[in-house]
């Protein structure tokens, strides 16, 4: 009977590894953000950096200009929409059903690379996607953090600007830096669009300052060692009922202990 069960266990362990299916919520899009669908074939940020090189090029656009950030934060914004992007159950079965329990974004993916499979992608993950863009183009950064949203601002020729790739403003290229919006969270809102959006008061508070983070700083690390630890827990685990099953049977041999 102990057998079977663990051979049972060990299958129990092993079959989320053939569902490919992400059991917490996936949102819709909407119709209203700025999403191209026919982009989709940039699934890499190798991908991802061409595309926008080539637009940089194309219109002629200048390295460390308002105009040069724009164009990436353009790029991202085209290429997802909002809704944050998950593991399935056989990329990583135990992150997922730890979201589904817990929560605390233990499935939501923070490799850039792993985002961009997702038509998808949440204000953090795409600021993200735009860090890594950054880091290889060699521009400074710093989160902007409000109650309920992520966004970035990025140094140009030494000052600040804002950039928000998910929730797309419509703020022109001077109306970006820090010294004109003063670094109030309420000084934006005028900014978007309060027909999508009727939770301003909630996303960015009422009456606050914004916060920084440090400069250039990598974001989730703890996440993502979860994500890295529990993605190969979940493709082994299942083989340790088994063992034990063979140790059990080995042991129980006649003539082994003799």
């Amino acid at each position: 009977m102990k057998r079977f069960l663990l051979i049972l266990l060990a299958a129990l362990l092993l079959a989320p590894n053939f569902i490919d299916k992400d059991i917490n919520v996936v949102l819709q899009y909407d119709h209203r953000e700025q999403f191209d669908p026919a982009l989709g074939y940039i699934n890499s940020i190798d991908k991802l950096e061409k595309h926008i090189d080539s637009t940089i090029v194309a219109d002629s656009i200048k390295p460390n200009t308002v105009e040069y950030v724009a164009t990436i934060t353009a790029a991202i914004r085209e290429r997802f929409y909002h809704g944050f992007s998950h593991f399935t159950l056989k990329e990583n079965w135990i992150a997922a059903v730890a979201e589904k329990m817990i929560g605390y974004g233990l499935a939501s993916k923070v490799k850039p690379d792993d985002i961009m499979r997702h038509p998808y992608a949440a204000c953090s993950q795409q600021a993200m996607v735009m860090m890594e863009i950054l880091r290889r183009k060699g521009l400074n950064y710093r989160s902007v953090g409000f109650p309920h949203h992520f966004a970035l601002e990025v140094q140009v020729q030494n000052q600040w600007c804002y950039f928000d790739p998910n929730m797309e403003p419509a703020i022109s290229n001077n109306e970006r830096t820090e010294a004109f919006w003063g670094g109030k969270a309420d000084n934006l809102k005028k900014y978007y669009d309060t027909i999508r959006f009727k939770d301003l008061d909630w996303k960015f508070g009422k009456g606050l300052s914004v916060t920084h983070s440090a400069v250039n700083q990598r974001f989730a690390k703890n996440v993502k060692l979860f994500q890295d630890v529990t993605g190969i827990a979940s493709k082994v685990l299942w083989i340790f009922p088994l063992l034990l099953v063979f140790y059990k049977r080995r042991r129980n041999s006649p003539g082994v202990n003799k």
